[in-house]
């Protein structure tokens, strides 16, 4: 089979013949239909500091957001069966430490991703724990279930925070940030605004969902964040240290905000006067629960309350992974879809 492949640390992948792995007793083997890049797969690409310290398997097969079809089954698989359509939990819980057993498996003290310390979906084929694969209904087409995994990123912060009737700000109009944005209003949130410096995605999100979309290049936020639009919410997803400087002095006491963003490094807050005096709650989210996410996400979609398919910008077969990449680096496109 063809698969994308990190084979050095360092910058850039590269297509490998590989043979078509066998499952193991609890793995399910896919044929895989449609994959997606994800912002994470962007540091591994580049290499970066984070991936250099991300315990990245080392060669190892890319991606991680995926829909597919089960080929062939493990032994001990019950679950599933040849021929179900299938989404992929990135996340690969233990099954038996502490926050397993309560019921918070998707942040296991154990936990394992698929794509990053496992071989993943940028291929024809990827073999899958029976634990994390979940079939899809039929309603929901190939394009939007390749990227539920990301789309639930966005529904678990939606669902982390009190939004209903609230006010929200959501930093960020990249994937992450428009899945919020439209989750925010699906699950009944008053308003919602949404800041990105790439106009073309601002003009996605509000494809997206009924979100005032504003730059900080050519808007204050002291303007924007004001009045009738002061923020009960603020989801942040751009990972950016000044977003977040300049969007909390504007949060409203008692307020709440939601970290979805992965930081290069430290960031420095004034805890006090934006957190502290204020009363805030700071949550930060780590994917999606298993499974009551994928069940609201589902929901959602079916009944036709949660709109992404404005963000899906780009299809490319995995050959063209290099021109997939430079569009995801460059903003010029939201979700980039890879045919294996």
């Amino acid at each position: 089979m063809r698969a994308l492949a990190k084979v050095n640390p360092g910058p850039g992948a590269t297509i490998q013949h590989r043979e078509i792995p066998i499952p193991k007793d609890n793995e399910v083997l896919l044929s895989i239909k449609i994959a997606a890049i994800c912002g994470t797969d962007l540091h591994i690409y580049d290499w970066n500091p984070w991936a250099a310290n991300a315990n990245i398997q080392i060669p190892g097969i890319m991606g991680h957001e995926c829909v597919g079809e089960v080929v062939d089954i493990g032994r001990k698989v019950t679950s599933l069966s040849k021929g179900d359509r299938v989404s992929v939990e990135t996340h690969i819980p233990c099954g038996h430490c502490q926050l397993c057993l309560s019921g918070n498996p998707h942040i296991c003290e154990n936990l394992q991703l698929f794509g990053l310390q496992t071989n993943g979906c940028f291929a024809e084929y990827a073999t899958v724990p029976a634990i994390c694969v979940r079939k899809i209904p039929s309603s929901i087409p190939d394009e939007i279930a390749s990227v539920l995994e990301p789309l639930g990123v966005g529904v678990h912060a939606a669902q982390k925070a009190d939004i209903t009737g609230k006010r929200v700000a959501v930093l960020g109009a990249g994937p992450i940030g428009i899945f919020s944005a439209c989750s925010c209003m699906a699950l009944g949130a008053e308003s919602v605004s949404i800041s990105d410096i790439q106009p073309n995605r601002l003009k996605i999100a509000s494809e997206c969902a009924d979100v005032t979309a504003w730059n900080p290049l050519t808007s204050k936020s002291t303007d924007v964040l004001t009045g009738t639009n002061i923020p009960d919410v603020i989801i942040e997803t751009t990972g950016n240290e000044r977003a977040l400087q300049e969007a909390l002095p504007h949060l409203r006491k008692g307020g709440q905000v939601v970290l979805a963003g992965l930081f290069p490094g430290n960031v420095s807050l004034n805890l006090s006067n934006d957190l502290v005096f204020k009363e805030a709650t700071l949550y930060g989210i780590h994917g999606r629960r298993m499974w009551s996410t994928w069940d609201l996400m589902e929901d959602l979609i079916s009944s036709k309350k949660l709109n992404i398919q404005p963000a899906l910008t780009h299809h490319l077969p995995l050959e063209d992974y290099k021109e997939a990449f430079q569009i995801s680096h460059s903003g010029e496109g939201v979700k980039v879809l890879l045919t294996p």
